[in-house]
């Protein structure tokens, strides 16, 4: 195990280093960006987090104070002789543990920051997941509409070409069928994009403006160093600095085991007689030597370390995955963006015309139209997927404040 100014110049050197992000700022939106303000500032995870942070400074600031008080002492004694003395004593702290625990304390408020900047990492993800799922929900329900829109359509066309004897009653129940279905999943569908804004609402209220709209996705994934990013990553900070005080607490425990001494002096009169003296006094650690506290702390630093170690592990390979999986489902969502809308659309209309000429059937066109807009539902579901994998690429780099302009 490496030794406590080690540990500690390898830590500061860590938290100093400003690594050049991968991720540009995309230029959010002003009412995205107070939306987020206004559900960091009025969030009671925020609130306690900067609360835990304070609770922090305010131990720093005590343990800067001295460590012990002066005492005075007053003898009055009424004998042969009237005695009167007066004494002031001080125990000095000869081993150094004010120091020690002001280090200490200075490695938990690095710890409290990182806590609350690791807190704040988590909410803008969840609000983020959040106003994602109801604008892909929005837009579920938008095509659920359309989709028993152009049915209702289908159906007027097929009535309509029933009474002219054109098709046959066959036909017709085959549109009235298809629309009932429709209908039925566009109110599942419309009662989901209700319930995500329900949620979303109770994390922050709905703006006057309604719900801002997001940034459009990153094409790509820019190159970046995994090394750099978990260093800045606000979670493994919180984790490294309480390993560095838990280390710092080893060197408490054995300050702890070093006694301090107290020196006195007092004086006063008996009789006529004036009394001076001086009184050293120093405690001895026999019968309790205090080494099953350092033997603790020891321990305690050692969990730390190696949990340190765990959440770095899990950490790496996290943000792997996850860049992994935005830019495969990135290139897919890309790829639909640049040649389905419009193949689609245009099929819409074909199969239409078609049907209207005779050139395919009743049940050929509904399954045909029930495919195709049934393609444009597995498109928004893409685009969700898209949304969850950037989210989660930012939550494992620690970038989403960056990247939300904050």
């Amino acid at each position: 195990m490496q030794n406590v100014s080690t540990w500690r110049r390898t830590l500061f050197a860590c938290l100093l280093l400003v690594p050049s992000l991968p991720v540009a700022a995309a230029g959010a939106a002003p009412a995205l960006q107070q939306l987020a303000r206004d559900f960091l500032a009025e969030h009671p995870a925020a609130q306690a987090a900067r609360a835990d942070l304070e609770r922090a400074l305010a131990e720093a600031r005590a343990v800067g104070q001295p460590l012990y008080n002066p005492e005075i002492e007053l003898d009055y004694e009424d004998a042969t002789d009237i005695t009167k003395t007066i004494g002031l004593s001080q125990t000095l702290d000869w081993a150094g543990k004010r120091r020690a625990r002001d280090t200490a304390s200075q490695d938990s408020i690095r710890a409290a920051k990182a806590a609350l900047a690791a807190t704040r990492q988590q909410m803008l993800g969840e609000l983020l997941t959040e106003l994602s799922s109801v604008v892909t929900n929005a837009e579920a329900a938008r095509l659920a509409r359309r989709r028993v829109q152009l049915l209702d359509e289908f159906l007027q066309l097929a009535e309509q070409r029933y009474a002219a004897g054109d098709v046959g009653q066959t036909d017709v129940d085959l549109a009235q069928l298809a629309v009932s279905e429709a209908r039925m999943q566009a109110a599942s569908i419309t009662a989901d994009a209700m319930a995500s804004e329900a949620r979303l609402a109770t994390l922050v209220p709905t703006p006057t403006g309604g719900w801002p709209t997001l940034p459009p996705l990153p094409r790509d994934l820019a190159a970046f160093n995994a090394e750099t990013l978990l260093q800045q990553h606000p979670g493994l900070r919180q984790a490294q600095a309480e390993a560095a005080a838990a280390r710092a607490s080893v060197d408490i425990a054995r300050r702890d085991r070093r006694p301090d001494p107290t020196i006195g002096i007092r004086g006063g009169e008996e009789d006529d007689d004036t009394l001076l003296g001086v009184t050293v006094s120093i405690p001895l650690f026999v019968r309790n030597s205090f080494r099953a506290e350092l033997d603790a702390a020891n321990a305690e630093a050692m969990r730390a370390e190696q949990a340190y170690q765990h959440v770095l592990r899990r950490a790496n390979g996290t943000l792997q995955a996850a860049a992994q999986r935005y830019r495969l489902t990135r290139v897919a969502l890309a790829y639909w963006e640049k040649t389905g809308k419009t193949s689609l659309r245009d099929r819409i209309e074909l199969l239409k015309r078609l049907w209207e000429s005779g050139e395919i059937s009743t049940t050929d066109y509904l399954v045909q139209l029930q495919q195709t807009l049934d393609t444009q539902a597995s498109a928004v579901e893409l685009q969700g997927t898209a949304w969850a994998a950037w989210i989660a690429w930012l939550t494992a780099s620690g970038t989403t404040e960056h990247w939300l302009g904050l």
